[in-house]
């Protein structure tokens, strides 16, 4: 397994490289990302052997991976709504969104969620699986087209319809 050692900002970041894998440790942690292509290595000379298509997808996969164990990613839901709330129990956030029962949802060890009043902040070094978890938070209230209440991300704006006139 070969490994390469960049400086970036003062913070050393390590890539390893193996069959199609490459892993990267930051300060953040590790993370690793299969390819579905091989990456060919020689010797001491890494050498990649990529179409422009495969080429694009590896350097934008690359910075999200830099980024990832550097900074991380954030999302952040806003509850919009009368009676709608979030509050913690224990590990868990609790969404109380105008259903009989409270909807529990656990963070895992690769997500730390933040409780704010009208607000849901998660954290994680895997860019997938912090939206995914956005993406299934939000499915529990869909935004309202005619009165604009439910779970949005930050800066979405709902574009309210008009009632019809009869």
């Amino acid at each position: 397994m070969n490994s390469l050692q960049i400086l970036k900002n003062s913070k050393k970041i390590k890539v390893f490289i193996k069959d199609s894998t490459l892993t990267v440790v930051g300060p953040l942690g590790t993370i690793a990302q299969k390819f579905d292509f091989p990456l060919f290595q020689r010797a001491d000379k890494l050498q990649f052997f990529l179409t422009k298509i495969q080429l694009k997808f590896f350097l934008s996969t690359i910075k999200d991976l830099f980024q990832s164990i550097t900074l991380g990613w954030f999302m952040e839901l806003n509850l919009n709504g009368i009676g709608y709330k979030s509050f913690k129990i224990g590990h868990k956030i609790a969404l109380d969104l105008g259903y009989s029962n409270l909807i529990l949802y656990g963070a895992t060890s690769q997500l730390k969620m933040r409780n704010l009043k009208n607000k849901i902040i998660l954290f994680g070094i895997n860019k997938v699986y912090v939206t995914t978890v956005a993406k299934l938070l939000k499915s529990y209230a869909m935004p309202d087209i005619y009165k604009g209440k439910g779970l949005l991300y930050r800066n979405e704006v709902v574009k309210l319809k008009q009632k019809s006139k009869k």
